[in-house]
């Protein structure tokens, strides 16, 4: 049994002390169970958590379908103290459907119009003096982004870490619909199952159920009839709207930057799960040019870090299997109450001076300020491949080339992963016959690229669609090869473009077609000696669905098929890979 929750708290309170010259508050009121009917009649349920004694404090929400009192034991406990002893009341709810909160669950889309009412209940409490930030991590990351064009006017700021940007970089990826949400969905759905009396309603039940039957689950063709999610009405609406369809315009919070009227303090790391890092940075580039207010627009902030998916923390270094130095620790809770302090204290201290924009060089280790995203002196470098694999800056005469590889959807490269020795390494990989990759000569000196990487790629296949799988990848002088970027790099052809997805289209036969495909965001220094390797495939076991190679891959009974994939290269097709690296200064 876990301990009750107002001991966790008073006994981290008095560990907990304040780098502010406020006054130090020495006793932790908990308010626990606090509920809110909203309009629709369903209550929600949170934990309130503020100063002892009079007065009004700015508020700080977090949503959360993890269970509102398990996020204070596993983390989170640091700030809601660090938080209450600075000035402000801290509000942890339950979201619709999970824990003690009621209705059903439907991810993200239901936290739209149930943060507005929350963020005008929280200003409506009576020691709160009608100021409210938001803050969290992950799914608490994005309530915020899903609520945040409602434009509360009781919302001042939020703090939304390691979430998303655009749905075609989390629930697909360049086409390419995320099946493995099947296995954070599972535990979210217990008590419907539950009540369903469907199987897998237990976190022991899910987790040997997604051990063993994964990959046959995400492999279910058509996926809106996996037998698994019947009756659970999102399952079905996320797997027979392709991106394009109008169904996502919701989840775009790109396209929704314009309502947004706070100031934001957008933060992940280069290790974060593939969503986190454009997530961070696109929102922030996305916000600056067009928030809804001069706050909105001055007051984005960008913190990327080593980290992989999680909270920040001020004892862990390694990270992905990377020691990075005691330079990675990082006092997550300080940096988001100094922002809170700014906007809802109206300090003007250090938040209010500093660049907006904090990296992580890895491989330097160390952290360096800049002014702006992407960061000065930054020269795309167009490194172009070459019919004997080569990755060459030269721009001499090329004659035309291709390079072929079949792809075999039976048979897909399965993405490498940590281990207790070190970094994944991507040789057993590129050794595969159904992978080609292209290697630069070792380097005569360091380079640093941060940035965002894209290949492009001239390109046929015999398939009418495909997927095609990039990665940049470090090859040290023993052979050993790493990861510079934690992306999918996966394009579904039929789009041409992550970036700029076109209208679906067959690939035409025997007529070069260039791909766009993002291989992702990092900020990396690669050693002299090492050499650049760009490996290309077709679909990955990394998490995405995985392409049969014919055009309605959704079809009841469809049969996968391999595919002839042919990389074209030359002065008319010069497929190449865009590296952002930035020139000493």
């Amino acid at each position: 049994m876990r301990p009750p929750i107002h001991a966790a708290v008073a006994a981290l309170a008095l560990a907990v002390t304040s780098a502010s010259t406020a006054p130090q508050l020495t006793h932790i009121v908990v308010e626990p169970d606090l509920p809110l009917r909203l309009s629709d009649g369903v209550t929600l349920y949170a934990d309130v958590y503020r100063p002892e004694g009079q007065g009004r404090f700015p508020a700080l929400l977090m949503r959360t379908p993890y269970d509102k009192e398990g996020a204070q034991q596993s983390g989170r406990l640091a700030m809601t103290s660090a938080a209450v002893r600075r000035g402000y009341v801290v509000v942890v709810q339950d979201t619709r459907g999970q824990f003690t909160s009621e209705g059903r669950f439907v991810p993200y889309s239901q936290e739209i119009a149930d943060g507005a009412e929350t963020i005008a209940w929280v200003a409506g409490l009576p020691y709160v003096d009608g100021q409210v930030g938001m803050f969290g991590l992950s799914y608490p990351g994005a309530v915020q982004w899903m609520t945040a064009p409602a434009a509360p006017p009781q919302l001042k700021a939020i703090a939304p870490a390691m979430t998303f940007a655009h749905p075609n970089h989390f629930f697909y990826h360049g086409g390419i619909f995320e099946a493995d949400f099947i296995e954070w969905l599972l535990p979210r759905q217990q008590r419907e199952r539950r009540q369903m009396k469907l199987p897998f309603s237990t976190s022991q039940e899910a987790d040997a159920g997604w051990s063993k039957e994964g990959e046959a689950w995400m492999d279910h063709r058509p996926l809106h009839t996996l037998p698994l999610m019947k009756g659970f009405d999102y399952w079905n609406a996320w797997t027979r709207n392709p991106i394009e369809s109008d169904y996502w315009k919701p989840f775009d919070i790109e396209a929704q930057h314009s309502q947004v009227r706070v100031p934001a303090l957008n933060l992940s790391g280069w290790n974060d799960d593939p969503y986190g890092q454009p997530g961070a940075i696109r929102n922030f580039v996305g916000m600056r040019a067009n928030g809804g207010t001069e706050d909105a627009r001055r007051g984005q902030r960008l913190v990327m870090g080593p980290w992989t998916h999680g909270v920040p923390s001020m004892t862990r270094t390694t990270y992905a299997g990377v020691d990075y130095g005691p330079n990675a620790t990082f006092d997550f809770v300080e940096e988001q109450l100094k922002f809170f302090d700014y906007w809802l204290k109206k300090h003007d201290d250090e938040d209010a001076r500093q660049a907006p924009v904090k990296i992580f060089v890895m491989g330097a280790n160390r952290w360096r300020s800049e002014s702006t995203w992407p960061v000065p002196n930054t020269v795309a470098q167009s490194w172009l491949l070459s019919a004997d694999e080569r990755l060459t800056l030269s721009p001499e005469a090329r004659p035309a080339a291709r390079t072929q590889f079949t792809y075999d959807p039976r048979n897909p490269a399965r993405v490498p992963q940590p281990t207790a020795d070190g970094p994944a390494n991507w040789k057993t990989i590129t050794d595969r016959a159904d992978v080609v990759d292209f290697m630069s000569a070792p380097l005569e000196s360091s380079i640093e690229i941060t940035g965002q990487v894209i290949a492009r790629l001239w390109f046929t296949s015999s398939a009418p669609d495909t997927d095609v799988t990039a990665r940049i990848l470090g090859m040290r002088p023993d052979g050993s090869s790493y990861a510079l970027t934690n992306a999918y790099g996966a394009l579904r052809t039929r789009y041409r473009s992550t970036e700029e997805p076109r209208p679906p289209a067959p690939l035409p036969p025997n007529e070069p077609v260039e791909l766009t495909i993002s291989v992702g965001y990092t900020s990396i220094v690669v050693p002299a000696g090492h050499r650049l390797q760009l490996m290309v495939t077709g679909s990955m076991r990394q998490g995405l669905t995985i392409h049969p190679n014919v055009w309605n891959a959704d079809d009841p009974g469809v049969q996968p098929v391999p595919a002839i994939n042919v990389i074209h290269h030359g002065e008319r097709y010069p497929s190449r890979v865009v590296v952002p690296v930035v020139e000493r200064r």
